[in-house]
């Protein structure tokens, strides 16, 4: 299903991720941070392995 609606969202849950991150870096929390530092690369990945094979 290729729209730009997701790709939009891939990109808003990557940028939440990374403000989470952010967040948590200035609380002082590694644990929360790398969380978040993960989690945003992960969704980064997966959505351009699935732009690549036209899935979004």
């Amino acid at each position: 299903m290729p729209d730009q609606f997701s790709r939009v969202v891939a990109f808003l849950a990557a940028a939440a991720a990374l403000l989470c991150a952010g967040f948590h870096f200035h609380q002082g929390d590694v644990v929360a941070t790398l969380y978040f530092m993960t989690s945003a690369v992960l969704v980064t990945a997966v959505t351009h392995l699935s732009v690549r094979k036209g899935l979004i």
